[in-house]
């Protein structure tokens, strides 16, 4: 009888310590550290009550035994000893080589009341230190399993003879899971039997779950079965699934077939979940008399949520306004038929934070289409008073012309209570087609000739898809000059015409035939001043004196200025021959009257 005692003693102590954390080993309990997603490290307060930064440690440093709990009264007193051991880290060759300090975590969590024992630092020396607090329990507590965290500040040292040196100080936060009765509440852990006897499927919990709001939430156990193969288990995620859908909320245990089917669980718990019991259901499924079955096994979880508001803020409600407040981007400008990557700028201006944010775009007439065929995007949450980007790579498409094209943004979200809020919002991306320009029909003036003027004549044609505004156009040459000549606008696929008024300023050498700039300058679509060139060839003569042209046929040589270079030595040659022959007759008029005279004198 009296050993049956003393195991039975040795198997509550053990029970005892097992339920520090679930999924360890007897002797260690869970511990957040380097490493580890789990638990936050706090800063270090010495007994001067300053602060000083300290280094995550290694969650397998330090380790929890001989965890006692004595008293369990909300209001009461509770005595929580235990002993703390550094560990050797063998994979990284360091040693634990003094354990300084162990004080609670006062956190929003933390069961006790704020005395001078929850500020009491234990200082130690070694690697091994026992402790021992006794607190008081807070009298408003419920009937739960709560978290007694508390930080162990320690040093390491180097055991593989190298000249590695661990001087800093490291820190972890590790827990203790103590029970406190309460007085009864409607939302009491209900009184569920997980192993009925003529169930096909038991669940053996290997730890008691119990989850923050916006905190994780470890859940292990094992799926047993006397007569059946376990195949595989998953969450069943429905409306009052407390987690948030992520992860481990979609993550199926799968086996050849077993007896037993260890399952382990780390959920994420939403932010508006209710302080008391939730139950999750787990969906087994089993061969049976070979046939492919599943049960359904309810867990059930204690959470906490957020503290209610005062009665003075009852029946107030600030509503979340969430909005596009503007957007970017990766190119300068977009173009028809070209891809690029759009980014919103989304802003929460209420007080609160908002969660579960799901966006939607969409154009009238599919003018912006996304590359992942996706029009969705979700965000977690947004901050109050903050902003967050989202991005979507989009193709514009091809025939689109050169304007502003509107884009529809749908935000759906809800505020810590799962209340839902949708709202909408308009931006406009401007598309922007390649200026494209071309000059035909260019007549240069008939003859030009130094001191003279001509006319160049040519037809601006816009191949773009916008049009082009205040055009310009202005000659430039070595031999020429000119005023600038205004045009107007050029209606997309539309021709304009220019004549410019050349200056002839000096004659072109012998070998050349004379080069004249064209430039056409525009405003396009944007707003932007460009401008297009174009040569063509234009010929200045020397300047031709009155005296060199026959009486006459002044008027004929001026009409005829501007002609090719051959019609102008033509004209040149006939003008000559002109000359000559008048001047011959002028001289044999004058020979035959001097004859005249003298003929009269010897008659005389």
């Amino acid at each position: 009888m009296k050993k049956k005692k003393l195991l039975l003693a040795v198997l509550l102590s053990l029970a005892m310590v097992t339920s520090v954390v679930p999924g360890q080993n007897l002797k260690t309990a869970w511990a957040a550290g380097e490493g580890d997603e789990q638990g936050n490290t706090g800063s270090l307060v010495g007994d001067d009550g300053m602060q000083s930064e300290v280094i995550n440690g290694n969650a397998a440093d330090i380790s929890f035994s001989n965890v006692s709990v004595s008293g369990s009264k909300a209001g009461g007193k509770v005595n929580v000893s235990f002993t703390v051991t550094g560990n050797r880290n063998s994979k990284k060759h360091y040693d634990i080589e003094n354990i300084e300090k162990i004080y609670p975590v006062l956190n929003d969590s933390f069961p006790f009341v704020m005395d001078n024992e929850a500020y009491r630092v234990t200082n130690g020396s070694g690697n091994s230190v026992s402790c021992s607090y006794t607190f008081r329990a807070k009298d408003n507590l419920d009937t739960a399993y709560y978290m007694a965290g508390f930080t162990v500040v320690y040093t390491r040292k180097a055991v593989d003879g190298s000249q590695t040196a661990y001087d800093s100080e490291y820190s972890l936060n590790k827990n203790i899971s103590v029970k406190l009765t309460g007085k009864p509440k409607a939302t009491e852990k209900p009184d569920v039997k997980q192993d009925a006897k003529d169930a096909d499927i038991s669940l053996k919990m290997r730890n008691t779950p119990y989850g923050v709001y916006g905190g994780s939430c470890a859940v292990s156990f094992v799926a047993s079965s006397k007569k059946y193969a376990i195949k595989s288990v998953v969450p069943v995620i429905d409306n009052n699934f407390p987690f948030a859908s992520t992860t481990d909320a979609y993550k199926v245990i799968r086996s050849a077939g077993t007896r037993n089917l260890s399952c382990s669980y780390n959920f994420k718990v939403k932010n508006n979940v209710s302080t008391g019991y939730q139950g999750v259901v787990f969906r087994i499924g089993y061969l049976k008399n070979g046939q492919a079955v599943t049960e359904d096994k309810t867990v059930n979880i204690e959470l906490k949520g957020k503290t209610q508001k005062n009665k003075a803020d009852k029946g107030k409600k600030s509503t979340p306004r969430v909005m596009v407040s503007g957007f970017t981007t990766d190119v300068k400008q977009v173009r028809p038929n070209g891809k690029f990557l759009l980014t919103l700028e989304l802003r929460n201006n209420a007080s609160q934070a908002v969660h579960n944010i799901k966006l939607t775009m969409s154009t009238e007439n599919g003018e912006f289409l996304p590359l992942s065929g996706a029009s969705t995007a979700y965000l977690d949450s947004i901050a109050a008073k903050s902003a967050a980007k989202v991005s979507f790579w989009m193709k514009a498409a091809a025939g689109l012309s050169s304007k502003s094209y509107q884009v529809t943004v749908k935000t759906e979200y809800e505020d810590g209570r799962a209340n839902g809020y949708n709202a909408e919002d308009h931006v406009s991306i401007p598309v922007v087609q390649k200026d494209r320009i071309s000059l035909t029909d260019v007549v240069p003036p008939d003859m030009l000739s130094v001191g003279g003027t001509g006319d160049l004549s040519f037809s601006i044609n816009n191949l773009g898809g916008s049009a082009l505004n205040n055009v310009s156009v202005i000659c430039k040459g070595k031999e020429i000059s000119c005023e600038k000549s205004f045009v107007g606008n050029i209606a997309a696929g539309a021709t304009g015409y220019a004549t410019v008024t050349l200056n002839g300023d000096q004659a072109t050498a012998d070998d050349s035939d004379g080069t004249c700039t064209i430039i056409v300058k525009y405003e396009n679509a944007s707003g932007e001043t460009k401008k297009y060139t174009e040569k063509t060839n234009v010929y200045v003569t020397e300047e031709m004196d009155d005296a060199d042209i026959p009486a006459g046929d002044t008027e004929d040589v001026q009409a005829k200025k501007g002609l090719p270079l051959a019609a102008k030595i033509a004209i040149g040659v006939a003008a000559v021959i002109v000359i000559i022959v008048i001047v011959r007759v002028i001289v044999k008029k004058r020979r035959k009257k001097k004859e005249e005279e003298l003929m009269d004198d010897e008659l005389l």
